[in-house]
């Protein structure tokens, strides 16, 4: 079964690339959260919270966190109005999916408890089939993962043994491209650079679930050698560029 399986999801990720494999990361920070990267037809985009005062407040840091700047304001409501403006899917297009990944940035179990309080408060979000809430950063210990919600699902971390049932609650497989390869996006991957990323990529593959590297290079050259790779996503604060890019190879 996990041969078929990752077979399966290998000949999937041979398509061309589209939006759909475009990873917004730190979304917030740009003039028009959600929006921008909505618009272009993103698969993913991320926003960080902290949980102050009873509120889930989006920041990449503490001290930038904004009174009014909710997870509420800056996603919740505008999914909502845009699930209900296309009859109950997330895009117009109804194969379309999107994933918001949530990085809980303090304590973890606190942060979800409160995350699943608010997601509750909008049962139209939970029945649409092509929306996905998928949770990182302090992500409480696998074990506990059966104390939430269906809906909520887990961005995991390679080299983890996962039980069965926790690893169906893993959407995507993440880690840091800096902690495993030192490239600067100019040149080609090679040698024993890319090895090391082809055995996380084929462990990951191997267990049915898409790879994802942050802290990659994020120009015109490292895009198209991780197209020419055929990485899962691509991550990138500049998803206008990022977009705008993969049109012009198509």
């Amino acid at each position: 079964m996990t041969i078929i399986l990752s077979f399966l999801l290998s000949t999937a990720m041979c398509q061309a690339y589209d939006a759909s494999r475009i990873f917004a990361h730190n979304d917030y920070v740009r003039p028009r959260p959600f929006y921008t990267a909505y618009d272009l037809r993103v698969g993913y985009i991320e926003a960080d919270i902290f949980l102050i005062g009873g509120e889930l407040l989006v920041a990449h840091h503490r001290h930038e966190t904004v009174e009014g700047r909710t997870l509420a304001a800056l996603y919740l409501e505008p999914l909502s109005k845009k699930v209900a403006e296309n009859g109950g899917t997330v895009y117009e297009d109804a194969e379309s999916n999107l994933t918001l990944m949530i990085d809980l940035k303090t304590e973890g179990s606190a942060t979800l408890n409160k995350l699943v309080e608010h997601l509750q408060e909008y049962p139209d979000l939970l029945a649409c089939s092509t929306l996905h809430f998928m949770i990182s950063g302090n992500v409480p210990p696998p074990g506990e993962w059966k104390n939430y919600p269906n809906f909520i699902s887990i961005d995991g971390r390679p080299g983890i043994n996962y039980a069965p049932e926790q690893l169906e609650r893993v959407r995507m497989i993440s880690t840091s491209f800096r902690e495993h390869v030192k490239w600067d996006g100019k040149t080609k991957l090679s040698g024993d650079a890319l090895k090391k990323i082809r055995m996380l990529v084929d462990e990951v593959h191997a267990r049915g679930k898409k790879m994802r590297f942050w802290s990659t290079p994020d120009d015109e050259n490292a895009w198209k050698e991780q197209m020419s790779l055929n990485f899962d996503v691509i991550v990138t604060d500049d998803v206008t560029g990022l977009e705008a890019f993969i049109s012009s190879q198509k």
